[in-house]
């Protein structure tokens, strides 16, 4: 898988300069004032922009927030890719990953942008098809780094757990993190490897 492989694409390829920079207000109207304060007239005046030429990028507000869930939820899975891409397959990628969910997890901006939106993309139909496909990619992407370079059915299927697993671990800790950010996570993420080798190896066993 490489970075032209995103499954679900990449949520601004073809983004001009000034829409990307319309993006980054929405970004930081959202850290500050959290999902209700994404406006309209707030995101322009953030961005210095008129509102008529938002509306000429993004055709609505519903189309303006589209475009920024799109850009906080899969900012991670990008940076993900392209840190993983270059690596051999095996324990190097999976070392890598780990590493990047370490850091990723004690994160209390990025975590704290994904907690505004995450709510209100489960509540939005048109929104929670986002979120669905991030959670795939997410999975299909630990399929990835721990199994195989060409894994068959048989091998996702007995990795598929894992991937669930994976990604409660992650938003759980991070959640507790958000909640009480003086925890000692270290403790739990060795204690988490741990498992995640011996799985691996019970798996190469049969």
């Amino acid at each position: 898988m490489q970075q032209s492989d995103f499954p679900f694409g990449d949520p601004t390829p073809e983004l001009s300069p000034t829409a990307k920079r319309i993006l980054d207000a929405g970004v930081r109207v959202l850290d500050r004032e959290g999902f209700a304060g994404l406006t309209f007239e707030k995101i322009a005046r953030e961005s210095g922009e008129n509102g008529a030429l938002i509306r000429y990028h993004f055709g609505s507000k519903a189309g303006l927030i589209r475009a920024l869930v799109d850009a906080v939820l899969f900012s991670q899975a990008r940076g993900l890719i392209q840190t993983l891409a270059p690596l051999k397959p095996g324990k190097e990628r999976r070392e890598a990953l780990l590493r990047r969910r370490r850091k990723v997890a004690v994160d209390m901006t990025t975590y704290m942008r994904m907690y505004e939106v995450t709510p209100n993309a489960l509540r939005d139909p048109e929104l929670r098809p986002k979120l669905r496909d991030l959670m795939r990619w997410y999975r299909e992407l630990d399929t990835w780094v721990y199994g195989s370079e060409h894994p068959d059915e048989k091998e996702r299927a007995a990795l598929a757990p894992l991937a669930v697993l994976m990604a409660a671990v992650i938003n759980g800790i991070a959640l507790q993190v958000q909640a009480d950010p003086e925890l000692d996570v270290q403790p739990a993420f060795d204690l988490w490897e741990q498992f995640v080798t011996q799985y691996l190896e019970r798996l190469q066993e049969g």
